[in-house]
């Protein structure tokens, strides 16, 4: 609602009005209260907890507002739920997120926007245009002004892919902090939420190591990366997400593994009185507004 908000004020237009009515047997109506015929209509909303309830809201306020004759809609995503869902890993197993993709593609959305996708794949399940922005310059210019403030050389600076699946985004950012260097974690998943980072040959002493993700759920991904950088001298680990997800008692997880700084962005709403920095996606979010 936050961001809604924002968008609405800096393009100088009205926020819509929405009702969700909840019924007796489980069923919901969304509807939308706001005239939209013949004018562009901006949907925002990340699916994120819970997910699913989230994600069917979107499916019916898209239909209203469709069938109110809409000019053009545009659907801004920030936190694109199911996103880890893109492949089959076991026998038997749904690719959950082409799934919640074909559905979006039932409502005729003229634009999606939304930021760093799980994984490139997933952009080929839509038939819509959709715009997957990274968040690469919202992280390089909050380490830029980070280092600088403390005085401390990118020479000293190592950014870290926590896993093989992260490591374009990691390049991205090693690209940007020059002088930087960049490491690839191997790591492997026993089981449903819990990660293990196998052994690797580095000497990081005295180093700045960022780690840089796009979804941070129950943090053990990252808790074992830092006890793994840590194990080889690392002089302070620090962590920038995306998608700050933080269930399973998240942020004492990462304050009990050492992380010494927390960066997220704004793509979940949360409220954060100390430890995490939030970095605003909202001038990103203006300059792809569909016209």
């Amino acid at each position: 609602k936050k961001l809604a908000r924002e968008i609405a004020k800096s393009l100088s237009a009205k926020l819509g009005k929405v009702k969700i009515t909840h019924f007796a047997d489980g069923e919901i109506m969304v509807k939308s209260f706001s005239n939209v015929e013949n004018k562009i209509a901006i949907v925002v909303q990340s699916t994120s907890k819970p997910a699913h309830e989230k994600l069917f809201e979107i499916l019916l306020l898209l239909d209203s507002i469709k069938r109110s004759n809409a000019k053009k809609v545009q659907l801004i995503m920030p936190y694109f739920g199911y996103a880890r869902q893109e492949r089959v890993s076991w026998f038997n197993e749904p690719v959950s997120c082409e799934v919640v993709a074909r559905m979006l593609n039932t409502t005729n959305v003229d634009s999606l926007l939304t930021f760093d996708l799980h994984h490139p794949i997933i952009e080929s399940f839509f038939s819509l245009d959709v715009k997957n922005i990274p968040t690469t310059e919202l992280f390089a210019s909050y380490y830029l002004s980070y280092f600088a403030k403390r005085n401390i050389s990118l020479k000293d600076v190592v950014v870290i892919s926590p896993d093989h699946g992260a490591n374009h985004r990691g390049s991205l950012l090693h690209d940007k902090l020059i002088g930087s260097s960049f490491l690839v974690l191997d790591k492997v998943r026993p089981q449903a939420n819990s990660a293990e980072h196998l052994e690797l040959e580095a000497d990081l002493t005295g180093k700045y190591c960022v780690i840089i993700d796009d979804i941070v759920d129950t943090g053990g991904t990252i808790c074992s990366a830092s006890k793994l950088l840590y194990s080889h001298n690392a002089k302070e680990v620090l962590l920038g997400a995306s998608h700050a997800v933080f269930s399973s008692n998240c942020i004492n997880k990462l304050k009990e593994a050492s992380i010494k700084d927390v960066a997220v962005t704004n793509t979940i709403e949360k409220n954060f009185k100390d430890y995490v920095t939030v970095l605003d996606i909202l001038p990103i979010v203006l300059q792809n507004i569909i016209k």
